[in-house]
């Protein structure tokens, strides 16, 4: 016999003026089979790919926190004793552990549907809105830090170090940190971009990030252009959306140029002539 079922999808909004999210968990209630039980993320990987800024660690502990307390509710609900203080629905018993607010965890409206097996449905669930874009462990993926870490490499054996410093850049609502840049006029930042990702739309939704930070400064009052140095995938069913990546990311509101990691040293050439230059005048 099929019985009806409630879910919800917990999201980890990281910019809440932005709404930016991603799934990292299901709820499901069954009434008529005494079934309640919530799956979470426990690791960050998908997490930081998506938002390279996230505090891990805090995120891991927020994760294992509300796990814990939701463990404690399907003891209570997974019972045919009635207790006077158990909730009939799904948002209820959500809200009594995680109020409804502001905050960055947030509860989808509830969906319904028929499941004979409610534990199955809420893996299956799970598989379909939270794991289903997870890195391979198998695999290593290229993240913003490598590519850094390649090109600070090249200035300083260039010597030309020693000219980039952080330097962050303000409009009117936001403001970005670029870990590196230097000035001749104009600022020039950089902005290291691994697209060695998953799935497209983990590429898709960073170049949108991107975009969206860097248009959120769009109205500075300082001269500044951007370098974005772009790592591309590694595999090849990627690179159809990270062509279209790229022709987002052109759409920048700001005076841009893309350099792709393998033409990091047209770079490296461009900013060292700029520097000499700079240094004669």
């Amino acid at each position: 016999m099929r019985d009806s079922y409630t879910y919800s999808i917990l999201k980890y909004v990281h910019d809440i003026a932005t709404g930016e999210f991603v799934n990292v968990g299901v709820a499901l209630y069954c009434q008529e089979k005494n079934y309640f039980n919530v799956i979470l993320r426990t690791t960050v990987g998908r997490v930081a790919d998506l938002f390279p800024d996230v505090k891990a660690d805090a995120f891991k502990v927020l994760m294992k926190r509300l796990t814990k307390r939701f463990k404690e509710l399907n003891k209570v609900y997974s019972t045919q004793i009635d207790f006077c203080d158990r909730h009939d629905n799904l948002e209820e018993i959500l809200r009594s552990i995680t109020p409804k607010d502001d905050s960055a965890i947030v509860w989808s409206n509830a969906s319904f549907g028929l499941t004979d097996h409610p534990q199955k449905t809420l893996e299956k669930l799970y598989a379909r809105y939270v794991s289903k874009y997870d890195n391979k462990k198998a695999q290593h993926h290229r993240t913003d830090a490598d590519v850094w870490r390649c090109f600070k490499k090249d200035l300083a054996d260039r010597r030309i170090l020693s000219n980039f410093k952080e330097k962050v850049i303000s409009g009117l609502n936001d403001e970005v940190k670029f870990p590196f840049a230097w000035k001749n006029g104009v600022w020039h930042c950089i902005e290291p971009l691994s697209f060695d990702l998953s799935a497209p739309e983990s590429i898709r939704d960073k170049a949108y990030k991107c975009l969206g930070q860097i248009s959120s400064i769009a109205d500075t009052k300082e001269e500044f252009k951007l370098y974005l140095l772009i790592s591309k995938p590694i595999e090849k069913r990627l690179f159809e959306a990270f062509d279209r990546a790229v022709h987002f990311l052109e759409k920048m509101p700001v005076s841009t140029e893309i350099f792709f990691e393998d033409q990091r040293l047209e770079l490296i050439k461009k900013f060292t002539d700029q520097i000499s230059n700079h240094a004669t005048h």
